[in-house]
């Protein structure tokens, strides 16, 4: 504050009566009004008991339940590494869906504080997540970087989809999250190595994807083969027997040069995959760098189909399958038209 602010609030605080000094709290609560209000803030029921948590009390609370009969998913668009500017859409997105379809509600955090095993009890006052007890289905919307977690919630992630059966649908970035994890990159099923396809110059770029699978629920409605302009990822530590490749990109289309060693000698380059992690359900794509991505129906639709399946809303086989042989394409078709 410049002294002649310094000086006018000093003469302000002299002309008006009552008023505290500088720096101090008024005295009384009441500063607007003439109502000073109850004693404390009304709350339902008598109120905690002295050394009573709020928290407690409402766990407590004799009312009815309000459990929700949706189920719910987790939606984590935290991360320690580069921020996607898509996240907050992405995370929007899958509450927007949940709520046009009807089909699930969604808590959105950017914070890990939920990944515990902890929560499953009733709930009384409204959606009170405890733990991921509280959930059916975790979707990470982009978030990359190594997380900041305590062995306990590694440990409770792991079993919420390997043994409790739960799903989990992985967009864009959380590919290249937890580098240091392995448990984390086999449950997933792979690991991003990098994305030498785009460049400075072309940070988002057009690829031609070829649908592997027509059956899954994410990717059913989408054509044999068709374009999207994206950033998408080349990815190790994964392998064809251990997942259904849905999507791939059409190598006939792609230029190598330059860039031999950032990508796998057989040229096989996934983009979106499902495959199960003990009892539970696993998708993944590398689709949705951009914000405007979940504006387009097509990566809509799949990741609503994903998270569907996800929550076993919706039936899909999944089982590894060789690669199918290599696009016939001509030199002359690689402009990127399908």
């Amino acid at each position: 504050m410049t002294l002649s602010r310094l000086a006018a609030a000093l003469s302000l605080a002299l002309l008006v009566p009552g008023s505290p000094a500088i720096g101090q709290t008024p005295a009384s609560p009441v500063f607007k009004g003439q109502w000073a209000g109850p004693g404390r803030p009304a709350i339902p029921g008598p109120g905690p008991q002295p050394g009573q948590s709020l928290e407690d009390y409402f766990e407590h609370l004799p009312t009815g339940q309000r459990t929700t009969s949706r189920p719910n998913i987790l939606v984590l668009g935290g991360g320690a590494g580069f921020h996607h500017d898509s996240i907050s859409t992405a995370m929007a997105a899958v509450l927007r869906w949940g709520q046009e379809t009807g089909a699930w509600d969604a808590e959105l955090r950017t914070d890990f504080t939920l990944l515990y095993a902890g929560g499953g009890g009733p709930m009384r006052a409204g959606f009170q997540p405890k733990g991921l007890g509280d959930f059916d289905a975790v979707v990470i919307a982009g978030g990359e970087g190594e997380w900041p977690l305590a062995p306990a919630q590694k440990a409770a992630l792991l079993a919420f989809v390997h043994d409790r059966g739960k799903g989990i649908v992985v967009i864009h970035g959380g590919i290249a999250a937890n580098r240091g994890w392995r448990d984390y990159i086999d449950m997933i099923g792979a690991e991003q190595t990098g994305h030498p396809f785009n460049t400075l110059d072309h940070v988002v770029r057009p690829f031609v994807l070829i649908r592997e699978d027509g059956d899954f629920p994410a990717t059913a409605a989408l054509p044999r083969r068709f374009v999207k302009q994206d950033e998408l990822y080349v990815v190790r530590n994964w392998s064809r027997a251990d997942v259904d490749v849905l999507l791939r990109l059409d190598e006939t289309t792609l230029d190598f040069t330059g860039i031999e060693d950032q990508v796998p000698p057989d040229r096989d380059l996934p983009i979106a995959w499902a495959k199960t992690y003990g009892r539970g359900r696993v998708f993944a794509s590398s689709l949705g760098h951009t914000r405007e991505s979940f504006a387009d129906p097509d990566i809509a639709g799949m990741y609503i189909g994903a998270i569907r399946w996800a929550l076993r809303l919706a039936d899909g086989g999944i089982g590894p399958h060789p690669r199918p042989p290599k696009s016939t394409q001509l030199p002359s078709q690689k402009a990127g038209i399908p």
